[in-house]
């Protein structure tokens, strides 16, 4: 089991976080797995468009370590749609 304060470390990185717009699931299962809080081979990450925002796309990681815990991503494409900027990350119980 993982800390919290590893979780919440994971979850400032994951805020900072600009990468190319394919890569945000990938991108995401790395830094927690860097921060000890899950494999990347423990992490499932699926877009749920139920959880968007205006402008932004959900993503929710969900671990086989930790079933009772996921995390949102919520990220917005550039206007070329090239890079992709995380807005906001959250713990969803």
């Amino acid at each position: 089991m993982t800390s919290i304060n590893n979780f919440n470390s994971a979850i400032d990185r994951i805020k900072s976080l600009e990468c190319p717009t394919g890569e945000v699931e990938n991108r995401v299962a790395q830094i927690l797995e860097d921060y000890n809080v899950a494999k990347k081979n423990e992490v499932n990450i699926n877009r749920d468009e139920k959880l968007d925002r205006v402008g932004a796309q959900a993503f929710v990681a969900s671990f086989s370590n930790n079933p009772n815990q996921s995390l949102v991503v919520l990220a917005k494409s550039g206007l070329d749609d090239y890079v992709a900027t995380v807005v906001d990350a959250y713990i969803m119980s």
